[in-house]
């Protein structure tokens, strides 16, 4: 019998803190509480963040993207540099960023408090390290020990309504930083909730969307065959996959309409519309929730297009066993039913 294994027991707690902004949504006036030291972590706290993540992830549907290094004035940017540098600790870290969060919430009136999670921690699945911070509001189901900052009880934890939070692979932001070559250039989530809270917390953590319309639009279309290949599709039915979301996504491109993911996904899959979401805006996809579309990059999902300098093939996929067929033993491609244009080219 397969043995289940516990939540959070791929995270690898190493730093854990919780402080307190206070402030009235409408005033300006802000006051802290900072906490002295980190917490000791057990499988509570390694618990909490597993849940976090998980639902931040498959509830949420994260934008990703990378710090706005143009503010050299951005104190969470200086002192997680300094961090990761080891030229300062955890703690220390967590009390100058929240003195910046401070002075960014004080400048937006309708910005409310709130407790502050600061969690620096390893995925020991694909050994990565990553920073996790998020307000959280007692209201909202959260139980925070206001005296202590300690988190009390993660049984009622209503995670779905995380609203506001930031998760940075450090592992990544750093090789990059190195200059290491990697296919994905964003190391940053952030989600999306209230859009005034949002624009503050953004301008907090420093963090821009930085996904063009062709790197959207290929997150997109990299997804989509991956999940096709994980379901273990057909040709068949991946075609038809790929051909609706393709004329779905030109249709919003055409009329100036968003492309949605949420409805994608409820496209590819009526009777469970969430899954292909989940999946898409995980971390390895990097899908966001609304996507920018390209139709060279789009284009690719319903045709089929190569070339060389001596050969240019393209067709839409939907010929594929219909006009055109591919003989795999033999290696070779036939074309039936000849338009009268290329034939008389062939032939003149």
């Amino acid at each position: 019998m397969k043995k289940l294994k516990k939540i959070g027991h791929d995270i690898a707690l190493n730093n854990f803190v919780v402080h307190q902004a206070i402030k009235m949504a409408g005033d300006r006036k802000t006051g802290l509480k900072l906490a002295k030291s980190t917490l000791k972590t057990a499988t509570k706290e390694s618990a909490f963040i597993a849940k976090i993540t998980d639902a931040y992830s498959k509830k949420s549907h994260p934008t990703y993207g990378i710090f706005n290094t143009e503010n050299k004035s951005n104190e969470f940017q200086t002192s997680l540099r300094e961090f990761c540098a080891r030229k300062t600790d955890f703690i220390s870290f967590s009390q100058r960023s929240m003195n910046y969060y401070k002075t960014v919430i004080e400048k937006n009136a309708p910005a409310s408090g709130g407790f502050v999670v600061f969690a620096f921690y390893n995925n020991t699945t694909n050994n990565t390290q990553h920073l996790l911070v998020l307000t959280l509001n007692n209201k909202d189901g959260y139980y925070i020990d206001e005296k202590n900052l300690t988190i009390e009880d993660i049984k009622n934890l209503d995670l779905s309504k995380i609203d506001v939070a930031c998760l940075i692979n450090i592992t990544k932001w750093l090789k990059i930083e190195r200059g290491e070559n990697l296919d994905s250039k964003t190391y940053l989530s952030f989600v999306k909730g209230n859009k005034d809270i949002s624009l503050y917390f953004m301008d907090f953590i420093g963090c821009q969307n930085k996904t063009t319309s062709t790197d959207s639009s290929k997150k997109l279309a990299n997804a989509l065959v991956r999940f096709c290949t994980n379901k273990k599709y057909d040709d068949a039915k991946t075609r038809d996959i790929k051909n609706a979301v393709y004329y779905y996504c030109i249709e919003c491109i055409n009329a100036k309409k968003e492309i949605l993911l949420s409805a994608i996904s409820a496209l590819i899959n009526p009777e469970n519309p969430d899954e292909f979401q989940e999946f898409a805006s995980s971390e390895e996809n990097e899908v966001d929730e609304i996507i920018s579309g390209d139709k060279t990059i789009l284009k690719t999902l319903n045709y089929v297009k190569y070339r060389t300098p001596d050969l240019t093939v393209e067709f839409n996929n939907k010929l594929i066993g219909v006009q055109i067929f591919y003989n795999d033993k033999k290696n070779e491609l036939t074309i039936k039913d000849v338009p009268d244009e290329l034939r008389k080219q062939i032939t003149q």
